[in-house]
Order: structure tokens, then sequence, then C-alpha cells
């Protein structure tokens, strides 16, 4: 099977603009697009989810600015951030955490939680495809270590205990009990359920 390439605008189906703008808050659109990329490239389901809460609570307009967390209430708001950032090397920005120095040079596409969440799912199974495994698709997605994605698996398997409950993708993985970390992701999920 040939290779997917890596072009954000090659992974992202089309979606109507109806979808953007019925969401009461950043948490909500975020958790529909993690949920409607799941279904549309066939990632299992909650794991996009969990790894959104993982990565970015489940927020829209998340932003990780050199190191510094920080949550827009809207995307003009976020975009200004990152614009005043423009000294920063590492920036990381939306629903699922994109590398906006990296992936989306020029472009705010990452804080279009719907835009984001498509290409997450596109590449998740596309690695999944070429590794044959999801834990190593999730270790491709973070790019780290052997350590740290021993840290990465663990967050997100704990967040996957609340978004899919009945998973056993990660069960192979020595995590130890998270309940800390399993409740923050159940206090993010029901925000963004509630709206």
């Amino acid at each position: 099977m040939p290779r997917m390439r890596d072009a954000p605008e090659e992974l992202i189906p089309v979606t109507g603009p109806n979808l953007r703008n019925q969401f009461s808050s950043p948490r909500a659109a975020c958790l529909a697009a993690t949920r409607r990329a799941e279904e549309v490239h066939d990632v299992p389901r909650g794991l996009l989810t969990a790894i959104a809460l993982a990565e970015s609570g489940l927020h829209a307009y998340a932003l990780n600015i050199g190191g510094r967390a920080q949550f827009a209430s809207s995307r003009e708001e976020a975009r200004q951030l990152i614009e005043s950032a423009s000294g920063q090397s590492s920036i990381m920005a939306g629903c699922v955490q994109v590398n906006a120095r990296v992936h989306a040079r020029n472009s705010d596409w990452p804080l279009d939680p719907f835009r984001a969440a498509d290409w997450a799912g596109g590449m998740m199974a596309r690695w999944a495809r070429e590794t044959g495994s999801w834990p190593e698709a999730l270790r491709r997605w973070h790019g780290g270590s052997p350590a740290s994605t021993q840290r990465l698996v663990c967050r997100v398997r704990a967040k996957l205990e609340v978004t899919a409950p009945d998973s056993t993708m990660f069960d192979g993985w020595n995590c130890g009990d998270a309940p800390a970390t399993r409740r923050n992701g159940e206090i993010h999920l029901a925000r963004a359920e509630e709206g």
C-alpha cells in the first residue's frame, strides 16, 4: 500500500459550514469534531476524543506556546495569541494540539476543530494501517521517546476509560491506576457534552 501524504488539505474531508456554527462552547465543538473524525476515518470509538482530552482538555482554542498552556475563548483570540508569539519556536494549537510551526505554517487551520480533528483522524488511521497497531499510531502522533510514549499512552488510556470504557486497546500496557487523570477526563467530557 502506498504511503499517504502528510498535507492536511489532502486528508480533510469536505465539511458543511453548518457544522462549525452550531456549538455553544469550544469544548462542545471539539467533542463533535473528534467524534465525527472517528467515524469518517474509522478510528476506534473514543480514541481521538481521548487524545483530544489528553492534549487540550477537549478545547478547540487551546494553545501551548513555549510550554505554557492558554485557553482562548474564541478563534480570533487564539489567532492573536499565536501572532503575538512569533518568536516562539513551539506552538501547539487547537483541539488535538497540532504543531502550528510545522504542520500549519502561515495558516490557522488547527483552530478549526473539524479540520484539525479530520487531519488527526486521517494521520492516525494512516499510521495504524502502516504499522498494524493503534498504540504505535499513537506513538507516532506524539513523536516522542519510548519513555514519553509510555506516559502518553497511559494518559490516553485513562481518558479512553472515560470515552470508551469497554475498550481493550491498551490493555497490554502497564499503566497502573490513574484516578486523577480519569476524573479530569470525566469533568472535561461532561462540560463538552453540556454544550
